[in-house]
């Protein structure tokens, strides 16, 4: 999978490590970690998505710790883990720098943070039309599209989110700097947007796709 070899690439061979998923959702990257034979625990707010996850976990004979919590206030003691990761978490957040620095509080020295997201907000006239395309061409398509929900989500709470329409490569590296992670880097992740794309249908080649991209640090060693 596109996705594990990445990992395994910017990770230690031959070594079990503890990591965190803050704002696990259905346990995307808990599941892929655990299958990679790390000891993984997940953590988020939603009660409904807890229980998808679990249950995905069940289903893969995975075991996983979940635990219901907040991505900015982490229930775990000082230098708990050695990874945490998160995946489309920073923009929603309403105080994205407080909970950085929760996450560096429960990382080892020497611990690192892998945060994967987006540029859903590229101000660029050209993507602020495929994206308006992109959206009419998911309610033509499906009822509830993905678009949609967003919206219906996170548009009433727009104003509270500081990372809502700014986040980019360099205002999340930005802020790990910030926050006093070091050895920063993005990686465009490249691979991941030529798989998806190869299994798109000819319409979402057109329009496009948001670019992701993985912001990571490491926290010092004392």
């Amino acid at each position: 999978m596109v996705w594990g070899q990445i990992f395994e690439n910017s990770l230690p061979s031959g070594k079990r490590l503890k990591i965190l998923d803050v704002g696990t959702g259905a346990g995307f990257l808990a599941l892929l970690f655990a299958e990679m034979g790390h000891n993984v625990t997940g953590i988020d707010l939603s009660a409904g998505m807890l229980e998808k996850a679990k249950h995905n976990a069940d289903n893969m004979g995975l075991e996983i710790d979940f635990f219901h919590g907040d991505a900015e206030n982490l229930p775990f003691e000082d230098g708990s883990f050695d990874l945490v990761t998160n995946k489309f978490l920073l923009w929603t957040l309403q105080q994205p720098s407080f909970a950085v620095r929760e996450w560096k509080r429960v990382l080892k020295p020497g611990g690192m943070v892998f945060a994967i997201d987006g540029d859903w907000f590229d101000p660029r006239p050209s993507r602020r039309v495929k994206r308006t395309l992109s959206e009419w061409t998911e309610k033509f398509v499906k009822k509830n599209s993905n678009a949609s929900i967003f919206k219906h989500h996170y548009g009433p709470i727009r104003s509270s989110l500081p990372l809502y329409e700014k986040i980019s490569p360099e205002n999340a590296s930005l802020l790990f700097s910030e926050t006093g992670f070091v050895n920063t880097s993005v990686n465009p992740l490249l691979e991941v947007q030529k798989f998806k794309k190869n299994r798109q249908s000819l319409p979402q080649r057109i329009l496009g796709n948001n670019s992701i991209f993985l912001i990571s640090g490491q926290k010092k060693l004392e």
